[in-house]
């Protein structure tokens, strides 16, 4: 980047903020911040502009590490100069800049590792799966390296238990997900000859009969309660109420609801069209009234008209209005549980457990096991037995009478 081109590349990142809907203090920081760095490169006679002079700049004028900021402050002071090259190399800019988890594999391992990424990317799975297994396999590898081991066709079943023993940082529900990862792949090391043993025998499958699963759910007065808690005058309420609505009455995941788009609304035909992202099946559901008309009331009254994720239906509240991430839908859930004052103490109760309640109400009316399951998109009926645990009036029904002494 010519630092001749700043002036003119700042007024066009400006620009771009102003319509993507950024605040006057954020337009303001960017300015001051740009304008510094521009002095900086006049007075130190810099021509052309890379990572490592930004780097030198935030350093030397601000104490922040243009690498590995270290405080929400340093990442604030840092994003300007980020964005203004980001626009500078492809007319536009991320709006966020998270880190992500790095994968690192030791050098005699690479080859192998190079030969797992074909294999992962090869399957017909989501993005987000692929990155976690990759991952789990590279710590797998670090683990191998940091024992001694540099051949995988050495490990042995006792090399996977012994690993998964150091895991104690991670929450139990981590550590599941990294036992599940790690079966798979010694499934396909052993289907690619270079170990004697399966994930399986490594670490068999034990399944949970349905009926010992006792899950979290809310009953119809409660739901009532919960939606009746939503104010439609109050700030995002017509967004929430429009939120929690599909949740109690469709029982999607929120990664769907968070990935909802204008193209699955057939208003036509009254249909709700989606693929799955858990199972990349496609789902279609009926678009009830009272789905529709809180939906309706939120698109024309409270819905920005602009965004920069135009094609999702939730947006997020403050600019640059892209969507909404998983963890708002869990939060909006939780506000509106505490205010309905529903005592969740000995309850899961996000939005999972109205998936969960929704299905056991719909038990509770005698819909057809094959019904819900179609509704909640499971792939087998199986998956969907587990909510017969907790329709107590069934249950009550089937239970014998203790005979008299």
């Amino acid at each position: 980047m010519d630092t001749k081109n700043i002036e003119n590349l700042m007024a066009g990142l400006l620009q771009k903020l102003k319509n993507d809907g950024y605040s006057k203090e954020v337009i303001s920081n960017t300015t001051w911040i740009i304008n510094h760095f521009k002095k900086y490169c006049t007075e130190k006679h810099i021509t052309t502009v890379t990572v490592s002079i930004m780097a030198e700049f935030l350093k030397e004028k601000y104490d922040v590490d243009y690498y590995n900021p270290s405080s929400s402050m340093q990442t604030v002071l840092r994003r300007p100069i980020l964005i203004l090259y980001e626009f500078y190399l492809t007319g536009t800019f991320c709006k966020t800049h998270q880190k992500e988890r790095t994968i690192d594999t030791p050098t005699q391992f690479k080859d192998f590792y190079l030969k797992f990424y074909e294999f992962i990317n090869s399957k017909n799975i989501v993005s987000k799966s692929k990155k976690r297994k990759l991952w789990v396999m590279s710590e797998f590898l670090m683990y191998l390296n940091n024992v001694g081991i540099n051949d995988i066709t050495t490990i042995k079943v006792g090399t996977a238990h012994t690993y998964i023993n150091t895991l104690d940082r991670y929450a139990r529900a981590t550590k599941r997900i990294i036992v599940t990862v790690l079966r798979e792949t010694l499934e396909w090391l052993h289907s690619e000859k270079l170990i004697s043993f399966t994930g399986r025998q490594a670490f068999p499958i034990v399944r949970k009969a349905p009926d010992t699963q006792i899950l979290s759910y809310f009953s119809k007065e409660e739901i009532q309660r919960l939606l009746d808690s939503i104010h439609l005058d109050c700030a995002h309420g017509k967004r929430d109420f429009a939120v929690v609505s599909i949740l109690v009455y469709l029982g999607l995941r929120i990664s769907d609801v968070a990935n909802l788009k204008f193209s699955s609304l057939d208003w036509n035909n009254n249909t709700i069209n989606i693929t799955q992202l858990k199972t990349n099946k496609l789902l279609t559901l009926p678009f009830l009234d009272n789905i529709k008309i809180p939906l309706i009331d939120y698109l024309k009254n409270e819905r920005r008209p602009k965004s920069s994720d135009e094609d999702y239906v939730f947006i997020s509240t403050y600019a640059p209005f892209n969507k909404m991430v998983t963890s708002s839908f869990q939060r909006i859930v939780n506000k509106y549980m505490d205010k309905a004052e529903i005592d969740y103490s000995t309850r899961h109760h996000g939005p999972h457990a109205l998936r969960h309640s929704l299905a056991t109400n719909l038990m509770s009316n005698n819909v057809p096991i094959s019904a819900i399951s179609s509704i909640l998109g499971h792939v087998n009926t199986r998956t969907t037995e587990i909510y017969l645990t907790i329709d107590e009036k069934n249950l009550k029904n089937l239970s014998l009478e203790v005979p008299n002494e």
